[in-house]
């Protein structure tokens, strides 16, 4: 045995440093793994509370590991003869209350801390602004043209994360049905809220800033 092992140190040695050496590249590849977890920003869009309905306030939750800065927020309300991009990212003036001076009064553009949350209007407040920008009469919260069908509202949140230079949009997207009793009701599309870093969805924030930050 030791005759062998003799005769053959030479190529055992080398199968050692291989079999070390992929050791130390599966266990840098585990490193790589959690750290790229650490930096990817998570942004979540939610109802605050849920069983309260078009009346529950929407919520911009940050569950990374550093703070994002909310840049740019859009909602496109889907209806069944257009759809209807209204930005919400400053406040209106029926929001602001009495305190006008102070910037969180008047934008909800900034930096949002790891753990936190940005809120927003209730959804039935963004529903009925979004269809006041498209000239749609809503009682109820549902259209008094019955030939106008609500279908569903989307929300963008273009954010920039921690010292990453370039932006990312948080998105998700509530269907608008009718329940038993003739309400309307919210139910997202989607468990979770999609992160989009395309070129193209890039390109499309771009034509937004242009049309509607100006």
């Amino acid at each position: 045995m030791f005759q062998w092992l003799s005769d053959n140190k030479d190529w055992i040695t080398t199968l050692t440093n291989i079999g070390t050496l992929l050791v130390w590249l599966f266990y840098a590849q585990l490193l790589y793994s959690g750290y790229r977890r650490q930096r990817r920003p998570r942004v979540l869009i939610n109802r605050g509370v849920g069983g309260e309905g078009l009346d529950s306030p929407c919520l911009i939750c940050n569950m990374s590991e550093e703070a994002v800065y909310v840049y740019f927020i859009l909602v496109i309300l889907e209806t069944s003869e257009e759809s209807i991009h209204v930005p919400v990212t400053d406040c209106e003036v029926d929001a602001m209350g009495d305190n006008t001076s102070a910037l969180s009064a008047r934008t909800r553009q900034g930096p949002v801390e790891s753990g936190k949350y940005l809120e927003l209007l209730s959804y039935r407040l963004l529903l009925e602004r979004a269809a006041r920008v498209g000239g749609i009469e809503l009682k109820n919260s549902k259209p008094v043209n019955t030939d106008i069908e609500l279908k569903a509202i989307e929300f963008h949140v273009v954010c920039i994360y921690g010292s990453d230079d370039d932006a990312f949009g948080a998105v998700r997207r509530f269907e608008l049905t009718e329940n038993d009793a003739g309400e309307l009701t919210l139910t997202p599309e989607s468990i979770d809220t999609t992160h989009r870093t395309s070129r193209r969805y890039k390109q499309q924030v771009r034509q937004w800033l242009k049309r509607y930050a100006t």
